[in-house]
């Protein structure tokens, strides 16, 4: 449980809320081709508040995997889109460089405690891109599958991050929204992504499976945002359905909310379903 609740955390601030204060990416779609395998999507990256002197590394977070550095040398042309920015040979370079800073420190130099493991750069995007090539993220994706990339500084002390998701799972009513994406290829872990709802309020949600249902809670954002991790599944199943609907404002008081308050409920009651278990990953 802590594992998916860390997981869908991590994923929930991917985005503009885990972005160096300044920085800015952005994932511009430009193509969709049906192939054997699915649809390929093509993105290009738009950018700002990088200099023009940084060398970046292109990051890929991956269902069911770790986030991934694919290459380095990455920059911006003079429309803020990102290209690549190195030269043939820059790789060469990045070795020596990494080989010297690992070579062995002189006798009686002081060893570091609990030192972290030396990173190892990526590939320059040199070695199969020409100077000023444009950065292409090319994938495809099921349906409420988010693509999460980003471009990191090469001392790794700035990033900006970003995502799309070119087939999502989500409905829309009176001006709210929900939405559903998936944590875990599964769906056995997914996030519930609200918008458009009353600002800072307790809300309630039901989520239901089979014959079964719970209720899910969470406090909106000052701009009606709430984000609910949720694990799902149904006893003795290894595969179904759940819907999510909301269910208005929570009236169980608390010390924020107490029993005299009289808030209306909105009059969205927006409802998403999703399949989840096995053989529900379905490549678009």
């Amino acid at each position: 449980m802590n594992a998916a609740i860390r997981l869908a955390s991590l994923q929930a601030h991917w985005g503009p809320q885990m972005t160096t204060a300044g920085l800015s990416l952005t994932m511009n779609e430009v193509t969709r081709t049906k192939t054997s395998e699915g649809t390929l999507i093509t993105y290009h990256l738009t950018g700002s508040g990088f200099s023009q002197t940084d060398k970046l590394m292109l990051v890929r977070w991956s269902l069911d995997a770790q986030a991934k550095v694919l290459m380095g040398g990455i920059g911006f042309d003079v429309g803020g889109v990102a290209v690549c920015n190195d030269t043939p040979g820059a790789d060469a370079l990045a070795s020596a460089a990494s080989n010297l800073s690992a070579a062995p420190a002189p006798s009686g130099t002081p060893k570091t405690a609990n030192a972290p493991p030396a990173f190892t750069p990526p590939p320059s995007c040199a070695t199969t891109m020409k100077p000023g090539q444009l950065v292409e993220i090319e994938t495809t994706a099921a349906q409420g599958e988010a693509i999460r990339v980003a471009l990191v500084t090469a001392d790794r002390k700035r990033a900006a991050e970003t995502s799309a998701i070119p087939f999502p799972i989500a409905n829309a009513d009176k001006g709210c929204k929900l939405q559903v994406i998936l944590s875990v290829k599964d769906a056995g872990l997914v996030l519930v992504d609200g918008t458009g709802f009353p600002a800072n309020m307790l809300l309630k949600l039901v989520a239901s499976a089979g014959g079964a249902s719970h209720e899910l809670h969470a406090r909106s954002s000052a701009d009606g945002r709430i984000v609910i991790p949720l694990l799902t599944g149904e006893e003795g199943k290894s595969s179904g359905q759940t819907t999510v609907k909301f269910a208005g404002i929570n009236r169980e008081p608390t010390l924020d909310t107490p029993k005299e308050e009289a808030t209306p409920n909105p009059e969205c009651a927006p409802a998403v379903s999703y399949p989840w278990g096995e053989g529900s990953y379905k490549v678009q």
